[in-house]
């Protein structure tokens, strides 16, 4: 049975491009994982944490987003924690990749591994988070796909770099070299260009080594109401075809999508 806990909104304040808001909750869901929080709509929205604590969680949205507009100490009706989040047990050098968008949900992991590198992909500078952000012991690489601050995006591209700028490309082959486990968080139809270039980088790499965030509309949280089914690809170990981002999901074998 799908587990209800009021949680308690704490505040919001703006930190660009992203407004923090912050709950307290008695069972805070884990990296990847979400919960479904009623905030008035006609459905509830899916609230993915940025950080978790003992007392609770903050999530990172969009402005405007409805949590930004309730006041403190008002007590929110959540679903959850529901989902399968990241599966990085034992690993020790993490690599997250991140549209700037898709970003807060692989924040929790910045501390997960004792090496982690972090690659945030932005349009342009001015979307970009300072880098002072992120603990110091992160190994950030910034890309802009206009290429006004570090690597030219997007991070899938292999065209040649007009000159005095440097593709990402060759750097994220590396870190993929490197890393024993790499979580993505992008727009869904990216990610088989990125599976393509995790196969290139690799010789075979093992089952959960890619990890991508799906995002879809999860507004049942229980699979029942068929908006989030996910198509996946059959192999010699696993059974292909539909599932449910809300139970299966959200977070899937990225080759397997």
């Amino acid at each position: 049975m799908v587990k209800q806990q009021d949680a308690v909104f704490r505040q919001a304040y703006p930190a660009p491009p992203y407004w923090v808001a912050r709950f307290d909750v008695a069972n805070p869901p884990a990296p990847g994982a979400f919960v479904l929080a009623d905030l008035g709509g006609p459905l509830r929205q899916a609230l993915f944490p940025a950080t978790i604590d003992a007392d609770g969680f903050t999530v990172m949205l969009p402005p405007h987003h409805p949590a930004t507009r309730l006041l403190p100490g008002a007590t929110v009706n959540v679903l959850g924690p529901l989902g399968q989040g990241f599966r990085i047990d034992g690993v020790t050098r993490l690599l997250l990749v991140a549209e700037i968008a898709s970003l807060p949900p692989l924040l929790p992991l910045l501390e997960a591994a004792p090496a982690v590198a972090l690659v945030i992909e932005a349009p342009t500078r001015a979307q970009l988070p300072p880098p002072d952000r992120f603990p110091p012991a992160v190994e950030l690489t910034l890309v802009t796909r206009d290429g006004s601050a570090g690597h030219l995006g997007p991070l899938e591209s292999q065209d040649p770099a007009p000159a005095n700028l440097e593709r990402v490309m060759p750097r994220l082959v590396e870190l993929i070299a490197w890393a024993e486990c790499a979580c993505f968080a992008c727009p869904n139809d990216r990610y088989p260009a990125l599976a393509a270039i995790v196969r290139a980088a690799r010789v075979q790499p093992a089952p959960d080594f890619a990890q991508a965030l799906v995002q879809v509309p999860m507004p049942c949280g229980v699979g029942a109401c068929e908006v989030c089914r996910t198509q996946t690809r059959a192999t010699a170990q696993t059974q292909g075809g539909e599932k449910h981002a809300c139970i299966d999901g959200p977070v899937f074998d990225m080759l397997l999508l």
